[in-house]
């Protein structure tokens, strides 16, 4: 008789789960028609942003690597120039180039070759005119430079020091080119004083630079006629004594010379008193 009423008990179980079941499954699939399609677009939306945000990546990678490839394989300031006009948006790479085009350019000044020679092909000389245009070029390229780094400090110049002492320097020196030596002094003082505080080694070359700059803002003096040693009155075929060099040399040649002729002028006249004497059988 206990028999039924546990099977009645356990149906009962049973039908009742199964209407929970069957009631939990009803209120899923509800939710799935009355909002899977929101959470389906949200789920898309985040892996095409997951994809997306690693293909700029990869694009960002091959463009930086491409930047760097042509840089180093630059070898004009004209080329380097350019290289920073095409990556402007990668501010490091646009810095090196215009550091570098502007460090070539200084060079050709200072050497006066734009290209030297190779093999049976000449150097290329600076005339004056492009002389000038070097010197303006450089001097836009280092203050380019020195500006791109502040902004990409957002706009904390100390953040930026090296990139601006090394333009101020180059800019130094690209003055006293010019033959302005004020304009240099102002450039190496603010490069020291910039320096002062972390980099002491750097204040220390600027202010030498300036001590040099002082110097050769003293005007050089050369001397009057009438402080100049009185010329030499010595006769030709004469030596100095005392002296030496070329005309010392040439003076002791022109001696030897003249002995050498007296020697073969003496040996006729020895014999001269024989020849015209009169024969004895003559008489």
């Amino acid at each position: 008789m206990e028999a039924p009423a546990n099977d009645k008990k356990r149906l009962s179980q049973i039908q009742t789960q199964d209407l929970t079941e069957s009631k939990v499954n009803d209120d899923f699939v509800l939710w799935l028609k009355t909002h899977g399609m929101n959470v389906l677009l949200v789920v898309l939306i985040a892996a095409c942003a997951v994809l997306g945000y690693r293909y700029f990546q990869r694009q960002a990678l091959d463009k930086a690597s491409t930047a760097w490839s042509d840089f180093a394989a630059a070898a004009l300031p004209e080329s380097l120039e350019q290289i920073a006009k095409d990556h402007a948006d990668l501010p490091q790479i646009a810095i090196a180039a215009l550091l570098e085009a502007a460090d070539l350019r200084l060079q050709q000044v200072q050497s006066g070759v734009i290209t030297p020679a190779q093999g049976t092909t000449p150097a290329v000389l600076l005339d004056e005119a492009g002389r000038k245009i070097a010197l303006d070029a450089a001097d836009e390229d280092y203050r380019t430079a020195a500006d791109l780094a502040v902004k990409s400090a957002g706009g904390n110049r100390a953040g930026s020091t090296l990139v601006v002492l090394q333009s101020l320097f180059g800019r130094a020196a690209i003055a006293e080119s010019r033959g302005d030596l004020e304009a240099s002094r102002k450039l190496l003082a603010e490069a020291e004083q910039m320096a002062e505080a972390n980099w002491q080694p750097i204040a220390k070359v600027a202010k030498a630079r300036i001590e040099g700059l002082v110097a050769l803002a003293q005007p050089i003096t050369l001397p009057r006629d009438a402080d100049l040693p009185a010329p030499s009155t010595a006769t030709p075929g004469t030596t100095t004594p005392g002296t030496t060099g070329d005309s010392g040399a040439t003076d002791l040649f022109q001696t030897l010379i003249e002995e050498q002729k007296k020697q073969s002028g003496d040996a006729p006249a020895e014999n001269a008193p024989a020849e015209n004497a009169p024969a004895s059988g003559g008489q």
